[in-house]
């Protein structure tokens, strides 16, 4: 790869560490700058010895006595092309056990080793995009496999944790980059142009977990198809309005265990590979793979009014950023061997007001 190219499909960062690092990054600077222009620095390695300090010794901060500055302390370059910044910073194992070190005691030392091993794939960046970063915030992932053909535009901004300067940016793409900018030692693979019947079975292969996300009705049905087959359990959360829609498929341990837990009709199923005649019926068919019976009056009227009044199905942030947090909830407790059972579940905010303590 030349490092000093970079365009709107670059998400992996370039890391200079070990003994000749800062040599390798002037040198680099140098050929950077020459092609590319002025490349930013932030250097907060000040700031992150002392917090390293006090992460080694934190009774530091009940004596009032300044932690001990630590002889030995690696560091790293990393460059983030798409952003022009190189930022210097901790290395690895320094990072990853500070940056992480807020997490604790909520996770335990054992299990954040558990699943700082996991490898994640996540089909569909729409709502997989709060999942993805939510996972790597709390740790969860040493590698994440990343698929979406579609960009990001300016109606998706009202639940996409993004900016009008990533418009135009693929979705799988500018989510591995937001991962990458949170953990730049992760390792990510994004398949910018999606998944179809040639590459579900090598998407799915290997995968601890999946987060099924997608849009296209066939592809779900086949990757769930897929997914059963190899044995990698599934997760879905769908929007409700203000709430959520949970789908847990336990295809890990139970092989034979009906798509979505049995909750779509034949007819419907049926429909849907055979392919909608028209655009009503693409829209309804949309409607019918979840049930009318689990969706909100708001949420199942709008189904009707897409292509009349509204130019998609609805969907709000307050509900996509809970999407992320309960996806990331699942994976967690269902990597860590918990007895979490496959079935259909709802959560969400239209019940916040039902238990008041005071």
């Amino acid at each position: 790869m030349n490092q000093l190219k970079y365009d709107m499909n670059t998400y992996l960062p370039i890391i200079f560490s070990g003994s000749d690092a800062n040599a390798e990054f002037s040198q680099f600077l140098k050929e950077w700058e020459s092609v590319n222009g002025t490349l930013s620095i932030v250097d907060d390695t000040n700031e992150e010895a002392k917090e390293y300090a006090l992460l080694m010794d934190p009774s530091a901060l009940r004596t009032g006595e300044k932690a001990g500055v630590l002889n030995q302390i690696n560091y790293a370059w990393v460059v983030i092309p798409w952003r022009k910044v190189a930022v210097h910073t901790l290395a690895k194992d320094e990072y990853v056990a500070l940056r992480t070190s807020r997490n604790f005691n909520l996770l335990t030392k054992s299990e954040a080793k558990t699943l700082a091993d996991k490898k994640i794939g996540i089909a569909g960046l729409n709502v997989g995009n709060p999942a993805a970063v939510c996972l790597v915030q709390e740790g969860i992932g040493a590698y994440f496999r990343m698929t979406d053909n579609d960009i990001l535009s300016l109606s998706n901004l009202n639940r996409f944790r993004a900016s009008i300067a990533d418009l135009g940016v693929n979705k799988a793409v500018l989510s591995a980059r937001q991962a990458i900018e949170i953990n730049p030692y992760l390792s990510v693979d994004v398949w910018g142009d999606g998944v179809n019947a040639e590459n579900i079975t090598e998407f799915v292969s290997g995968m601890d977990i999946l987060i099924e996300e997608m849009d296209a009705l066939p592809l779900k049905i086949a990757i769930r198809e897929e997914a059963r087959r190899q044995g990698v359990p599934t997760i879905m959360v769908t929007g409700n309005g203000h709430d959520v829609v949970l789908d847990i498929e336990r295809f890990d341990k139970e092989p034979e265990l009906a798509i979505l837990s049995g909750t779509i009709p034949q007819d419907v199923r049926e429909a849907i590979v055979l392919g909608p005649k028209s655009f009503d019926e693409k829209i309804a068919l949309a409607r019918d793979f979840m049930g009318t019976g689990y969706l909100c009056e708001r949420l199942v009227s709008s189904f009707d009014e897409v292509g009349k009044t509204l130019i998609g199905i609805p969907q709000l942030a307050e509900a996509s950023f809970i999407r992320g947090a309960v996806l990331t909830h699942v994976c967690r407790n269902i990597l860590l061997g918990e007895d979490i059972k496959s079935g259909r579940y709802d959560f969400g905010l239209s019940k916040l007001y039902e238990t008041k303590h005071v």
